[in-house]
């Protein structure tokens, strides 16, 4: 494991923060992680670099948001607003031993808590003012949610996280111009119909310098724009809570119900009354890591699979957004492969995606069997 450390603690540095001589790097681990901690470390080091870190615990955290005021959560976010301002990175290696351990946090604390300090300290000052990247290490308890052995969750982490993202990102190019460039979308499917624009909302591509693995390339539909309806056929996780099943009905870019097949009615209407933002959709992506094959419950991971979308609720990301502002930002997904019922993605009335395969010509070196080989380090 120390060899698979050090390449990816080197590519990390290298490729997703570039970092330079003299700059400032905080890395932030949550949970028990000292390998590839102590690794990526030594690589700054050897960049020139200053590396600092911060060690956090999920149980923990649960125990002191759930009992801390408004006043110390606000002194708590002055503190590490300040310390990220003088950051020039930030990298959070987040490794969990039980994925329900904020479920015990009560959802008014959880609100409070994304109100006075993760707004502040991560999407008012590092997401605009560091390089930042976040990726969820491999840990039991990941294989155990996705029905994989440990060994075998490892050798599918580093399989999709220690790939060439220079030439990835060349490949994700005329996907962004041909995006860039659109107007309308229609995505039709077993159980999506939806209708919206994109219009000079901008295009990002995920190059491996925000999240890893890597793999998407993203914008956000014209906030009013949304029609339609879907149901997300792949589960996901919201403060220790599963979902699945979530069903979402659209008008007028609003989002005027929601429901799920599993998990707690209730408790989905609360997330999406959080705030007037998280009713609306801040982003829109496409999945293209073709090494992430399956879906294992974390989102970092299921957001770049190859064959999906996301169609996220919340927050919109400064760069390239529609201004749509929340506490929220949940990246949900739909799988577009036969398996999952199959479906179509139309950018002004040209089909450019059946069934998760690419159709265009310029686009067809992004399809799975295209890529793998090409990818790998």
């Amino acid at each position: 494991m120390n060899e698979i450390y050090e390449k990816f603690a080197k590519l990390i540095c290298e490729q997703s923060l570039a970092v330079q001589p003299g700059e400032k790097v905080l890395i932030e681990i949550t949970g028990i992680e000292d390998g590839l901690a102590a690794a990526l470390m030594r690589a700054v080091y050897e960049a020139g670099g200053q590396p600092f870190y911060n060690q956090l615990r999920d149980s923990l955290q649960s125990v002191w948001i759930s009992g801390a005021g408004a006043d110390a959560m606000a002194m708590q976010s002055a503190w590490d607003v300040r310390r990220m301002e003088e950051m020039d990175a930030y990298v959070s290696l987040r490794i969990s031993s039980n994925p329900f351990d904020m479920s015990a946090v009560p959802k008014e604390q959880s609100q409070m808590y994304r109100t006075y300090y993760e707004r502040p300290v991560h999407f008012d000052t590092r997401i605009p003012h560091t390089r930042w990247l976040v990726t969820s290490l491999p840990s039991a308890a990941m294989a155990q949610a996705a029905g994989m052995a440990t060994a075998e969750l490892e050798k599918f982490y580093y399989r999709c996280c220690c790939i060439d993202y220079r030439r990835f990102a060349q490949r994700m190019e005329p996907l962004a111009k041909l995006m860039a460039r659109t107007d309308r979308v229609r995505i039709t499917g077993a159980d999506v119909d939806l209708r919206f624009s994109i219009k000079d909302t901008g295009v990002c591509v995920c190059r491996g310098n925000r999240n890893l693995p890597a793999g998407e390339v993203f914008t956000a539909p014209v906030i009013d724009s949304v029609e339609g309806c879907i149901r997300y056929n792949t589960p996901s996780m919201y403060s220790g809570q599963l979902y699945s099943g979530i069903c979402l009905e659209f008008s007028k870019g609003r989002i005027e119900k929601a429901s799920c097949q599993q998990g707690s009615q209730s408790g989905l209407e609360e997330i999406f009354q959080i705030d007037p933002g998280a009713r609306y959709i801040g982003e829109f992506a496409l999945g293209t890591n073709p090494f992430v094959d399956r879906i294992v419950g974390d989102i970092l991971f299921d957001e770049k699979a190859a064959s999906t979308f996301h169609f996220t609720p919340g927050n919109s990301y400064q760069s390239c957004g529609n201004g749509n502002s929340s506490k929220i930002h949940w990246d949900l997904i739909y799988r577009m492969e036969p398996a999952f019922g199959g479906g179509e993605i139309w950018f002004d009335n040209v089909l450019i995606q059946k069934d998760g395969l690419y159709l265009p010509e310029e686009l067809q070196p992004l399809n799975p069997e295209s890529l793998r080989a090409e990818l790998a380090l």
